[in-house]
């Protein structure tokens, strides 16, 4: 999605001249002499005053925020106006994110095969639908941080990188696409490498699994040539789900748990 910014412009100057004026005169003595009448200086003219300078107007898009709302980044609704956000959210492992304000789903993501998101999920949060994600096998999100800074979120599934169980990369093929679309769009930010896998299993063998995986990403993009100022890592296990893993009446959801198994890239972008 395109950001615009919205810059207000006043100019106003004001001056005020002053004028003077002068004048001189002469009469004839009697007997043929000429004699030079005394010259009178006729009084300056008084200053006008100079105009009070005019008071800027206060910012249209600042006066228009809801009570407690501040200026966004991102323009989700498509009106040319960057969409004010209200509050934060805290996602785990130093991501905490400002909201849009209001009611923003019809924006937001929605999951495919009718895969439940659990309540706050991040991936309910809007993303640009101009980034173009070819060869990579997850989506993107568009926020901004507690800080102020713009994040950019992708989110890949593991099945695309790793085996069951596995830590070891498979097909590369997603993440060289991210390390293209990073290098071209967003070089330069910190990127936080975040590893999660669904909840079955111990939830220790799931924090070490998820650990070594968001470690495997992490090397591959240093390897091979990611511009970024930073680049970490860290494992979260099932502790930060997107999506519900049971079914209404308690049964397992596949999907739901496949949702789950992912890795996230979040970029924050240098102001």
């Amino acid at each position: 999605m395109e950001r615009r910014f919205a810059v207000p412009l006043l100019a106003a100057v004001a001056a005020a001249g002053v004028l003077f004026a002068g004048g001189c005169g002469g009469s004839s003595g009697s007997g043929g002499d000429a004699s030079a009448a005394p010259r009178t200086p006729r009084a300056a003219a008084k200053a006008e005053p100079a105009p009070a300078a005019s008071t800027p107007p206060a910012d249209p898009s600042a006066s228009a925020l809801p009570p407690g709302a501040r200026p966004g980044l991102h323009d989700y609704t498509g009106d040319g106006t960057p969409d004010p956000t209200c509050g934060t959210q805290d996602f785990g492992a130093g991501l905490v994110l400002r909201l849009p304000c209001g009611d923003y789903g019809q924006y937001a993501h929605t999951p495919e095969d009718g895969t439940r998101l659990v309540a706050n999920s991040l991936y309910r949060l809007p993303g640009p639908d101009d980034v173009d994600l070819t060869g990579i096998s997850g989506e993107n999100l568009a926020a901004t941080d507690a800080a102020g800074r713009e994040a950019v979120i992708l989110i890949f599934n593991s099945d695309a990188l790793f085996d069951t169980g596995s830590f070891t990369i498979g097909s590369t093929d997603t993440l060289d696409a991210t390390i293209r679309l990073l290098n071209s769009h967003y070089a330069g930010g910190d990127i936080q490498v975040r590893g999660h896998t669904d909840a079955t299993g111990s939830p220790a063998a799931n924090q070490t699994l998820s650990q070594r995986r968001a470690d495997t990403v992490r090397r591959y993009l240093v390897d091979h040539g990611i511009r970024a100022a930073s680049v970490t890592s860290v494992g979260l296990g099932s502790t930060r789900p997107l999506a519900e893993e049971a079914n209404p009446d308690g049964s397992p959801d596949p999907e739901g748990q496949r949702f789950n198994r992912r890795v996230e890239l979040v970029v924050r972008l240098h102001q």
